[in-house]
């Protein structure tokens, strides 16, 4: 499939649909009048734009209390519970009751110096990672990481598992981490070895001492490497060893902060609070506490966003993410004592194949001409109601990121001309291609509505210029095998994964999965090779490198990218220390942070 990839966005995205229920919320002239503290966002509703600005408030000063249980949901069923047997991405459920080496830094995030908002998917960056079951770890050159294993740390204890009872809580020594470090990269249906083939190989894991692992791997190996192998869970050897595996929930023996004591498929999962976690708040009112702060957990199953929608109104939930400006307009009259969090989507963008001679995408002039024939402007009002951004391919102009982007007003001016709607001199360019009647071509995409409707409005636009444009909609099982090995006929409408491995450069660069567009050129593979050099060493450098070649990239028009569209992640004002949250670097992470204030409900 591929050489040189990370992951599939699909099973991060089901962080966003996070929800928690319990009872009713209190009416909205019954909040505490401190409650308007922790209120991240400040709506102001354009009589046109209707464009949410957002002001992001200091963390509450509520001291935290124990308590309570949280039911989580999941807009699908648990997929599994073991990442060295599931080789389509991550499995947000195991981290509940899992902890990894590395982990995004909560204390640099809303809940304490609001660096980043930890609200988009995959903001790995190693500048924002802390360790977590490492008590440190260091890169003393690129290809290596050095994990230096945190003491006092013990697998959890359940009295009615016998999985649980035959490691009897034991500590977790340098031997587990390198056994399951080993396991994960190895393993035939692991994610690391399944999109990257070569990585078996090309790594090595060793110990220095009992307390101490050290990674070794080929430099084109590392970025990915580092991106999944730190977040991957840690088993015990003798689990593997009695099982073969952990596919049965009821063998899970981790050491995070909660334990899996239910599963009904397609229904719920229940967790219960591990005594016995290592872990103290790092920041805020609560710091120094033991975690977690909650009694339990209750995973639930809601497939139809309707029906979420409604248990959120209701109080039957407590938060729901990725929803849109609609959503967020309808919530905010509705429900208006329910707080939210505002933050852009992941990047979408056309993909058309440019390996293929006898269609017209190997000439820039009709790849420019179709970003001409696009009304950016217009799609941002009809569409989005005037709530995203045009720029956002293919990094978004994010906390975290700000140094790797360069906003479209730098760009030189042939860029920005391409995201001026100009169908006169697209039907130009056209004609010099060789198209003076346009052509037909076809685009594949998945059954969401949204992806649809967009399409729809690209349809219309390009048929101005003599672009005859017809949808292909597949059902989902279909569509995912055409982005993962990229075999459709000519165009392709779809998700990236941004921002963590912007570093690799991937829809612009080999045989992988997120070069949708069959690109192959010179400088951008010159530009790899020299982030290759200061990768994970250098970030800074990185981000320079990245940015300078972006308006290079844009002049291409290798891609035809949607505007970036803002989401809205919505919570229940009893729901505490909790700002908006979907992962912490590639998990969520924030569970075990936040706590129910029973006096709300």
């Amino acid at each position: 499939m591929t050489k040189k990839v990370v992951w599939i966005l699909v099973s991060c995205l089901m962080a966003l649909s996070l929800i928690i229920a319990s009872c009713a919320p209190k009416a909205a002239e019954e909040k505490k009048p401190e409650e308007k503290a922790v209120v991240t966002e400040k709506v102001e509703e354009k009589a046109e734009e209707k464009k949410v600005e957002e002001k992001v408030a200091a963390p509450g000063p509520e001291v935290p209390k124990y308590g309570g249980t949280l039911n989580m949901m999941n807009s699908m069923d648990i997929q599994g519970f073991d990442h060295g047997m599931y080789p389509r991405g991550f499995l947000n459920n195991v981290f509940l009751v899992n902890d990894t080496l590395v982990v995004g830094d909560w204390s640099r995030g809303l809940a304490g110096t609001g660096e980043i908002d930890w609200a988009m998917n995959s903001q790995k960056r190693i500048d924002y990672t802390v360790g977590e079951l490492a008590e440190s770890f260091e890169i003393p050159e690129p290809g290596t990481i050095v994990f230096h294993i945190r003491r006092g740390v013990h697998f959890s204890l359940d009295p009615n598992s016998e999985a649980s009872r035959l490691v009897n809580g034991r500590e977790m020594t340098g031997d587990d981490v390198a056994f399951s470090l080993n396991r994960h990269i190895q393993s035939p249906l692991s994610y690391l070895r399944v999109t990257d083939p070569t990585m078996p190989q090309n790594t090595t894991v060793t110990q220095k001492d009992k307390w101490t692992v050290v990674v070794k791997t080929a430099l084109y190996n590392f970025d990915p490497l580092w991106l999944m192998l730190g977040e991957r869970e840690i088993w015990p050897p003798e689990i593997i060893q009695k099982y073969g595996n952990v596919t049965n929930w009821r063998n899970q023996v981790g050491n995070g902060p909660f334990m899996m004591t239910d599963y009904v498929p397609s229904t719920s999962a229940t967790f219960v609070r591990n005594p016995n976690y290592w872990q103290k708040d790092p920041v805020g009112a609560g710091k120094g506490n033991q975690l977690p702060y909650l009694d339990g957990i209750r995973m639930l199953v809601i497939t139809d966003l309707s029906t979420q929608l409604a248990a959120l109104r209701t109080g039957g939930i407590d938060l729901l993410g990725g929803l849109s400006h609609d959503d967020w307009a309808s919530l905010t009259r509705t429900s208006p004592q329910l707080l939210y969090h505002k933050y852009i989507s992941a990047p979408m963008a056309i993909s058309m194949r440019q390996d293929k001679p006898d269609l017209p995408f190997k000439d820039k002039r009709v790849r420019q001409a179709l970003m001409m024939a696009t009304d950016f402007k217009s799609i941002i009002q009809q569409l989005y109601s005037g709530d995203a951004e045009i720029l956002a391919w293919p990094l978004a102009n994010i906390k975290g990121y700000h140094k790797a982007y360069m906003p479209l007003e730098e760009m030189p001016s042939s860029v920005q001309a391409l995201y001026s709607y100009n169908p006169d001199q697209a039907k130009q360019l056209l004609r010099e291609a060789g198209y003076p009647n346009g052509f037909k071509t076809k685009v594949i995409t998945g059954t969401v509505p949204a992806w649809i409707d967009y399409l729809s409005i690209i349809k219309d636009m390009w048929a101005k210029v003599g672009v005859d444009l017809s949808l292909q909609i597949v059902e989902t099982g279909t569509y995912f095998n055409f982005t993962t090995t990229r075999q459709y006929d000519e165009m392709l409408y779809g998700f990236f994964v941004q921002p963590g491995p912007y570093a690799q450069l991937l829809p612009f660069r080999g045989d992988n999965t997120f070069n949708r567009s069959w690109v192959k050129d010179e400088r951008v593979e010159a530009t790899y090779n020299e982030i290759l050099k200061y990768n994970l060493v250098d970030q800074a450098k990185v981000d320079q490198l990245h940015r300078d070649l972006m308006p290079y990239v844009l002049e291409q028009a290798w891609y035809i990218p949607a505007p970036g569209a803002y989401l809205y992640n919505f919570w229940q004002p009893w729901l505490k220390n909790y700002h908006g949250e979907g992962l912490i670097g590639y998990k969520p992470s924030w569970v075990h942070y936040v706590w129910i204030d029973q006096d709300l409900k």
